[in-house]
């Protein structure tokens, strides 16, 4: 039998089309996988917009003060199925004013510096919180799904973030 992760599109492309059942089940169960050591909440909300449009939307709560904040926007074909149109998982740490530490999207293009799509990275200091320049271009076939954002987020508290003092952000 094959994995969710495998079903996800039956063309193959991580980012296909996929039955809402099978899209939501799988992230369900993903961000399940972090519950019992990095997420510790969410407020994630799921609306149905109109006949082609649904949308994900809210902060995943994650220990140490961090957080992903997500905005997708799916579109519904004609047959009922869903793929992701518009997404941004913003990563960063909480407090009187939130920190950044990076956020995937693809709501505008960077053509000026030389991106083939729109599908890129924003990068931050964690010492001075300020943005890279310029955004890191990752292109349709490496935009990550909402777990292996958190897992990039859970990585960067264990290889940086623990090491930061950040209650002095607060």
């Amino acid at each position: 039998m094959r994995s969710f992760r495998e079903r996800e599109s039956a063309s193959g492309d991580p980012h296909g089309w996929n039955s809402l059942e099978n899209y939501l089940h799988v992230h369900h169960r993903r961000l399940n996988e972090f519950r019992d050591h990095f997420v510790v909440g969410d407020n994630l909300s799921y609306e149905l917009v109109d006949l082609h449009t649904f949308a994900i939307k809210g902060r995943v709560h994650c220990e140490h003060g961090l957080f992903l904040q997500v905005d997708k926007t799916l579109e519904i074909n004609d047959t009922g199925q869903v793929r992701t149109l518009r997404y941004s998982y913003h990563a960063g740490v909480a407090g009187d004013r939130d920190r950044p530490i990076f956020r995937y999207d693809n709501f505008h293009p960077y053509t000026r510096e030389g991106h083939q799509d729109e599908h890129h990275k924003h990068r931050f200091n964690q010492h001075t919180w300020e943005e890279t320049e310029p955004p890191e271009w990752i292109g349709r076939h490496r935009w990550p799904h909402l777990d292996q954002a958190i897992e990039e987020l859970r990585k960067w508290w264990a290889d940086v973030g623990q090491a930061l003092d950040l209650e002095s952000i607060e």
